[in-house]
């Protein structure tokens, strides 16, 4: 048996914890972690939407597991699915066809991948008139949610209410008016099986031979076509097409409801799921509740009253 003396044991240990150095700086990488107890017991499943990576963490902040999104400039969301899979909503800077906000961030893809990486399936908007932004959600039956741009022209606009002055001073960048809707996916399919236009749900106080004209404070249920923030707060330098910008969408399976953040008008909105498309075109798809800006549907000062 060989025995080693007390200095050889010392520089052997030395040797080693400096080998070792290196992955422990690796397992606890550079940053802050707070891991209190108050933390959920749970992974957390990021996309930085700058890269076109997905990664789910372990409260420690170790990475468990990495997919890796080909082809496109980054990932706007995720959805981890009770198999494993993700469902990612990719997107490009100027890949789609789209005619307005050119330079913006464009989604053009829906995908979902295995565990190991492997797409198996995908949906691509890239007609012009059908432009995916921002968020989805999954639905209790696998079908997703979506939000999607529509694209109308001033004329258009102009014919359901939309202010001269609005036209005139705010859309010189792109000439359309794009208000959002809802779309609802056929996983097996990739068919629309239901959807909800914002601009089925309109109104205006400027001209009484136009469609949708009343008094806005009292048709509080739908959406004032000339309610644009940045013009009623003076702020210059701002595209008026990206009318609403909404960020989010939230399917509650209890209601049969869509809850839609709505950015642009600093409200959230509820909509009757439950009403098939034909009907949400009409009166059942005007909002059932609304809460954050009464000063967009004329009940106060934007500011004061949010």
């Amino acid at each position: 048996m060989l025995i080693q003396s007390p200095r050889r044991l010392f520089l052997i240990a030395l040797v080693l914890l400096l080998m070792a150095a290196p992955v422990y700086a690796q397992e606890r990488r550079e940053g802050v972690l707070v891991n209190t107890e108050d933390a959920y017991d749970g992974y957390a499943l990021l996309s930085p939407t700058i890269d076109p990576y997905v990664y789910l963490m372990d409260n420690e902040g170790r990475v468990i597991q990495t997919w890796t999104v080909d082809d496109v400039d980054g990932v706007a969301e995720a959805h981890l699915l009770e198999n494993g899979n993700v469902i990612v909503v990719a997107y490009r800077v100027g890949a789609n066809t789209s005619p307005v906000m050119e330079g913006m961030p464009e989604s053009g893809e829906i995908r979902e991948y295995t565990w190991d990486n492997e797409l198996v399936w995908e949906v691509q908007f890239g007609a012009a008139d059908a432009r995916q932004h921002h968020a989805i959600d999954i639905m209790p039956n696998g079908n997703i949610l979506a939000i999607l741009w529509g694209y109308y022209s001033l004329d258009d606009a102009a014919a359901m209410g939309l202010d001269a002055a609005l036209i005139d001073n705010w859309f010189e960048e792109a000439p359309y008016l794009s208000p959002d809707k809802i779309i609802e996916i056929d996983r097996s399919t990739g068919e629309w099986v239901w959807q909800w236009n914002t601009w089925d749900h309109l109104a205006q106080d400027r001209d009484p031979d136009l469609p949708n004209y009343g008094d806005i404070a009292e048709h509080r249920r739908r959406i004032d076509i000339n309610y644009h923030f940045w013009f009623l707060q003076g702020i210059d330098g701002i595209d008026g097409s990206d009318w609403m910008h909404t960020n989010s969408v939230h399917y509650s399976p209890e209601l049969d409801q869509v809850v839609l953040s709505v950015w642009r008008f600093d409200e959230i909105w509820v909509i009757d799921h439950g009403a098939s498309t034909e009907a949400a075109a009409g009166s059942a798809g005007d909002l059932l509740y609304r809460w954050g800006n009464p000063a967009a549907y004329q009940q106060g000062d934007p500011k004061a009253d949010r």
